[in-house]
């Protein structure tokens, strides 16, 4: 997290040239088996009950959305996120144009050479990156031109419906085929996630909390009840700790299953939970 924040304050700190915001269909080419896909719509999330969570500074003035892909280094559970590669893309008020003026006077970056798009690499930061069109800056922990074939031009990839629920979401989270996860606020042991065929956890904004939404297809119907029973087992053992009263019924109805299908409906989230999720280092 340290290391995007970085990158986006790299990119951020221009000049005052504005341009129109672009499309976000690189979104829709992020993913495959293993790989996490997480975006955040920073535009909402500013103007939601969470926004004292977000930084107050021109990085987040001028983006509108942040989304990646993440490939995990190892098969270890929980795996942090600083050791997952990444891909990704930041939308807002950027220009090609001033962008690429800052990079060509900043001694931690060099211009590539070769074919294709333009773009610079930070070998400290093991970091490339550049602005593929007005609006959007593409960056990587891989190579560059593979990142920009993935998400510029090869067909979308990701579902409608998975594209259309995930921007529509304060944050999502999208992943295929898991064969680890980062922390994501639930104690699943590992080989329930080798049951997993693929997750979409959607973050919506509720009445002084977030609240989470989504689906976990497993590879049976035994798997889904397995992990349904967990996650209430979870959540009634929560409860009972912070003391308040102990609704089953309601509680229930949070985590319910259809075949091999996992709902989640309405997931309480405070703030300050998510907030220690982000930097818990796990």
């Amino acid at each position: 997290m340290k290391k995007l924040l970085l990158i986006l304050s790299v990119f951020l700190a221009v000049s005052c040239v504005y341009t129109e915001r672009e499309d976000i269909s690189a979104l829709g080419r992020m993913g495959g088996d293993g790989k996490a896909v997480v975006t955040l719509d920073i535009q909402s999330l500013k103007e939601s009950g969470a926004s004292a969570l977000l930084p107050q500074n021109e990085i987040l003035e001028r983006l509108d959305r942040i989304s990646l892909e993440l490939s995990p280094s190892s098969d270890e559970y929980p795996l942090p996120v600083s050791r997952w590669d990444f891909s990704g893309t930041a939308n807002g008020l950027l220009s090609s144009t001033e962008v690429g003026t800052l990079l060509i006077w900043n001694p931690d970056f060099t211009r590539a050479r070769g074919d294709g798009p333009k773009h610079y690499v930070n070998r400290d930061l093991g970091l490339s990156a550049g602005v593929p069109e007005d609006g959007v800056v593409l960056f990587t922990s891989g190579d560059y031109l593979d990142a920009y074939s993935s998400f510029f031009r090869a067909p979308m990839s990701m579902s409608a419906d998975i594209y259309s629920a995930m921007t529509g979401a304060l944050a999502a989270v999208y992943i295929e085929k898991p064969v680890t996860l980062p922390y994501l606020g639930f104690d699943i042991p590992k080989e329930t996630i080798a049951m997993i065929d693929s997750l979409v956890l959607l973050l919506g904004d509720g009445d002084d909390c977030f609240r989470l939404y989504g689906t976990v297809v497993m590879d049976s119907e035994d798997s889904a009840r397995t992990l349904c029973t967990l996650l209430r087992n979870l959540l009634v053992q929560e409860v009972r700790r912070s003391g308040e009263r102990l609704d089953v019924r309601a509680l229930s109805g949070i985590f319910t299953y259809e075949g091999s299908v996992l709902t989640i409906s309405g997931y309480e989230l405070s703030y300050d939970n998510v907030g220690a999720m982000l930097t818990k280092e796990n």
